[in-house]
């Protein structure tokens, strides 16, 4: 009997270390599976960082590609000058700046500016900042004035300033400048003095297109833009010097000629004035009487409207047909010109220019845009 249950507890020893050996081995099977697992993701998981890293590489290489090709497809060639003399305004209409980076101006700045529309149909705006205009005489004392009141922007009056020396270079000296700026209430005691000389003999619109020959309304006289003055010649006691009307003498013939490349135009031409070969432009800018007002505008403006011969009126209108143009001088850029439409009542307008510019100006033209110059 005892021998029986020794021989069981052998068997049960025996199937424990057996069951031993199997948990034992089959942890050890299970612990190498799982290495082989984990080494096969690792190798699968490197082939296919592999694959992807390969894909976005060939990618990468044919977007670069196709970005080279369109840009190559998209390059516009812009017209150039097609003469190397002389001065030559290029149409540029429909191609885009180059170079171009966007610039923000206030009114002030787009007021005083130089392409402010002031006539008939286009009054002061609402903010005109008065508070800006400087006295010639501070500016230089070397320009001849009619008395302390005579103001302009400083832009004008700067310009006016190297107009008068380059003549003195020409050999023209003794001009005066008898009127610039005009307060609205200086131009309403000009339309009111001219309306009672009238006044009892029209009434309502016949007086007022009456007194509309002689004295703008006020708000709507060029002399109320900060950029107008007339200028005249004068010597002191010298009578024979000073009786020949502005017009006929030599010194306006140099303005004539050459007001245009310091910023200037003769704001109101007619027929044979300022001088013989005038044409009339009353029909655009309704002033038909001799008024002998030069009015600043900018150079790059000036220019343009020199070579194609247009006034203020005209030369808007250009723009708005015309929206991007380039004038160059003897084969090399000078100026660019760019006009697009804005709110006249905005506070403010952004406007490309070009990188390359060393200079700019942006000016609302009173009308319904704003006009943009460049200079190079």
């Amino acid at each position: 009997m005892a021998k029986k249950k020794k021989d069981a507890y052998r068997l049960v020893g025996r199937l424990l270390i057996v069951s031993f050996i199997l948990v034992v081995a089959c942890a050890v099977g299970y612990f190498l599976v799982d290495q082989s697992i984990t080494a096969q993701l690792e190798e699968n998981q490197a082939k296919a960082q592999d694959v992807t890293d390969s894909l976005v590489l060939r990618y990468n290489i044919e977007k670069q590609e196709e970005d080279a090709r369109l840009a190559a497809e998209s390059v516009v060639e812009i017209p150039g000058p097609t003469q190397n003399e002389g001065w030559e305004i290029v149409d540029l209409t429909g191609y885009p700046l180059q170079n171009a980076v966007h610039v923000s101006a206030e009114r002030k700045e787009m007021i005083t500016g130089g392409m402010m529309l002031l006539n008939h149909w286009h009054s002061v705006p609402y903010d005109f900042p008065e508070g800006e205009l400087v006295s010639m005489v501070s500016v230089d004392k070397g320009v001849p004035v009619e008395d302390g009141t005579v103001k302009l922007f400083p832009n004008a009056a700067y310009a006016l300033s190297q107009m008068i020396a380059a003549a003195k270079e020409a050999g023209l000296e003794n001009y005066i400048v008898r009127e610039a700026y005009r307060t609205n209430e200086t131009q309403q005691g000009h339309y009111d003095k001219e309306a009672a000389r009238y006044a009892n003999r029209f009434s309502g619109d016949a007086l007022v297109n009456k007194v509309r020959q002689q004295v703008n309304v006020p708000g709507t006289s060029e002399y109320q833009s900060g950029l107008s003055f007339r200028i005249d010649r004068w010597k002191s006691g010298d009578a024979e010097f000073n009786e020949p009307k502005f017009q006929t003498t030599e010194h306006s013939a140099w303005l004539v000629d050459n007001a245009w490349k310091y910023g200037f135009v003769f704001r109101f031409p007619v027929a044979g004035y300022p001088n013989v070969d005038n044409v009339d432009k009353s029909h655009k800018t309704g002033e038909s009487k001799m008024l002998g007002i030069y009015r600043f505008v900018g150079e790059g403006h000036a220019a343009a409207m020199h070579l194609m011969n247009l006034c203020m009126e005209e030369y808007i209108e250009y723009l708005m047909a015309h929206p991007h143009i380039a004038i160059y001088e003897n084969g090399v850029l000078r100026y660019e010109i760019t006009w697009k439409g804005m709110d006249q009542n905005a506070a403010s307008v952004n406007v490309e220019i070009s990188s390359r510019a060393n200079d700019y100006s942006i000016s609302m033209d009173n009308v319904s845009g704003v006009i943009t110059c460049m200079s190079y």
